[in-house]
């Protein structure tokens, strides 16, 4: 049932992302971005969480940062309704780094250069302070915020995009498990960072093996909600937020 379900949303995503294709501006092809966050993320994630954009902060985040240290812009943040945010506008908020789960960036064409800034924006975020939860919960704790790609269309075969990270961690050296934890190309497969979801076990992988890969036409939107799966539980577990509570400070308190 949940297999066939996601297959007929991913071929729905795909149809309408061609459709929008035909559009004669750029900036009118930004329908299957919608599309997915209204058909597949508030239509499936729990109505303890919300969908947002805008940037993430920890409590040592400063304001007005300088341009070479600006903060990434995230395009689908998944966050805790139970956590509170700064609203610059009506469709861009700072979310706390405690209360967001995941983020999403979301192309219409996975490129190279799309994989590099995306894992560029995760080493910012999986960097942030994160407060340990407290109480209990059901499933997966995240340590760090979870990292999404969401390609409409992208290479043919996921060993190329495989390809690109490798080449990456090689010119950069950046730590492998600092960068995107799921990549989903739909109608063309995923790849995923072993540690980052080691329930889908593969025998032959050893400590040097950082990525498993699969090229399929449909499963793919299934792979990414399993995925979500592993720490939705984990949306209801008392944060700890008292981080922010240590910035307060008063030059001369009285006591009466």
């Amino acid at each position: 049932m949940l297999e066939s379900h996601l297959n007929a949303i991913e071929d729905v995503l795909i149809a309408q992302s061609k459709t929008a294709q035909n559009a004669g501006h750029p900036n009118l092809r930004g329908g299957p971005r919608e599309w997915f966050i209204r058909d597949f993320l508030i239509g499936h994630l729990p109505s303890t969480l919300e969908i947002g954009q805008g940037e993430i902060i920890d409590c040592d985040s400063k304001p007005n940062p300088p341009q070479h240290s600006y903060r990434p812009q995230v395009d689908v943040i998944i966050y805790r309704r139970d956590v509170p945010k700064i609203t610059y506008s009506q469709s861009d908020s700072a979310y706390l780094a405690e209360g967001v789960m995941a983020t999403i960036e979301s192309k219409s064409v996975l490129t190279e250069i799309d994989l590099q800034k995306a894992c560029k924006a995760a080493q910012v975020h999986k960097s942030l302070k994160r407060a340990t939860f407290t109480g209990f919960a059901s499933g997966n704790i995240p340590k760090k915020i979870i990292t999404y790609m969401v390609a409409f269309d992208g290479p043919a075969k996921l060993s190329t995009v495989s390809g690109w990270l490798v080449n990456h961690v090689k010119q950069t050296n950046d730590l492998p498990n600092d960068l995107v934890d799921l990549i989903v190309v739909l109608g063309k497969g995923a790849l995923w960072r072993l540690e980052a979801f080691p329930e889908l076990k593969i025998p032959q992988a050893t400590a040097n093996n950082f990525w498993g890969y699969v090229d399929q036409p449909k499963g793919n939107l299934l792979t990414l909600f399993a995925h979500m799966l592993t720490w939705t539980g984990a949306s209801s577990s008392p944060p700890n937020t008292l981080g922010y509570v240590s910035k307060v400070k008063f030059a001369n308190v009285q006591i009466t």
